[in-house]
């Protein structure tokens, strides 16, 4: 597990960030009421006229600084969670991508516990999060804070999180490599950190076998290192076992070409490869 959480922020770390280049100077006075602060930033961040995007983008940060200054209490904000986290999905619907990241990483720092990402889930937010992860891969910012945003979710709690990004995540992992999108090894990474904290989700959609064949597409043993631990890490527990028995089986055991395509690149990377194999044919 440990080794999965080390190459996402491995990948991450080459990755486009945020970009507040251009951004407004919008004041924040932490000194002043948090009802009022949250209250002007809300409004502008939710003006369809009037406000210019880098208005919007500096108010949404603003909004980071002003969770981090006074915390999510509804009493001091004014607002509910549900009224803020719609104020919010209207901005993931915003024409400029820089905006849209800036949304992203709102949501992300509002995200703290299970009951805060049940209302967004609830809202069907996840959507619009992944609609951000599937668009043009020439929107790296606002992509790579879908990805930040997915992780924080995942690490909120794992069981709540949602078919419709694991969907969006695996399209990414499996189209990704011939596509040339450079954040589908990131998408992988955090396939396998799901598949060790909820596997049902991850086989559900077919993860367990992107994982697998991501292997053959990677040339860097560190990162195949990874990607096989989490198979035999999922192989290692009953429970889960099964999980790796229906969807990897087909990638392993293409018996009309001997060991098959997949079969023959696994017992290629050594050790760990091989035990892999051995793993699903003996179980």
């Amino acid at each position: 597990f440990e080794k999965v959480s080390r190459l996402y922020s491995w990948l991450l770390f080459f990755m486009t960030g945020r970009d507040d280049g251009g951004e407004e100077n919008v004041t924040l006075d932490l000194c002043k009421d948090p009802a009022d602060n949250i209250l002007e930033i809300l409004k502008n961040v939710t003006k369809q006229k009037g406000v210019s995007p880098m208005c919007k983008l500096a108010h949404l940060n603003n909004f980071v600084k002003l969770l981090g200054s006074v915390g999510l209490s509804e009493e001091k904000l004014g607002f509910t969670q549900e009224q803020i986290i719609i104020c919010l999905r209207l901005v993931l619907l915003h024409e400029a991508k820089e905006v849209r990241a800036a949304g992203l990483r709102a949501l992300r720092h509002l995200i703290t516990d299970s009951s805060t990402l049940e209302k967004v889930l609830h809202l069907k937010v996840d959507y619009l999060i992944a609609r951000c992860i599937d668009i043009q891969q020439n929107n790296e910012g606002e992509r790579t804070q879908a990805l930040r945003l997915v992780r924080k979710m995942i690490t909120v709690n794992p069981l709540l999180f949602p078919s419709s990004i694991t969907n969006s995540l695996i399209a990414v992992g499996n189209d990704g490599h011939n596509e040339r999108d450079r954040l589908s090894r990131a998408c992988v990474a955090i396939i396998c950190e799901l598949a060790l904290k909820n596997p049902v989700v991850v086989a559900q959609a077919g993860g367990l076998s992107t994982i697998l064949k991501s292997v053959t597409d990677c040339q860097l043993s560190r990162i195949n290192e990874a990607l096989i631990t989490t198979i035999l890490h999922l192989l290692n527990h009953p429970h889960t076992r099964q999980f790796v028995r229906s969807d990897v089986e087909f990638e392993v055991f293409n018996f009309s070409g001997g060991l098959g395509h997949t079969g023959r690149s696994l017992w290629r990377q050594g050790d760990s490869g091989k035990t892999i194999y051995m793993c699903v044919y003996n179980h």
